[in-house]
């Protein structure tokens, strides 16, 4: 489901996709419908190319650190164009600065 998310969200067709990375489409689809493990070749390819967390496939103790929703935030920043950032950098800069203002006021 990871793979087929972050493809979608590069707009990149399937078979676009497996010939990136020196597949059969058919062997994508199987990955990305009925989870099939790919081949570690095949997987650090799709890492590299589809912006996937790492971690998520080869450390996931450190991602259960994460809440559920910190992790998909994360995932979705990754592929989230370069141009973009400076919008979603000043919404955390804004929530942030409410959470401060509220301890604020808290303390006062």
């Amino acid at each position: 489901a990871d793979v087929k998310a972050a493809r979608e969200a590069k707009r990149l067709a399937r078979k676009t996709l497996a010939e990136m990375v020196g597949i059969e489409w058919r062997y994508l689809a199987n990955i990305e419908n009925q989870g099939a493990i790919p081949s570690l070749p095949v997987m650090i390819q799709l890492i590299k190319i589809c912006g996937l967390p790492v971690e998520r496939y080869f450390n996931p103790e450190i991602m259960r650190e994460e809440s559920e929703q910190r992790q998909r935030v994360s995932h979705k920043l990754k592929l989230c164009p370069e141009e973009y950032l400076p919008i979603i950098e000043g919404a955390i800069d804004g929530a942030l600065k409410m959470e401060q203002t509220a301890k604020q006021k808290e303390d006062a």
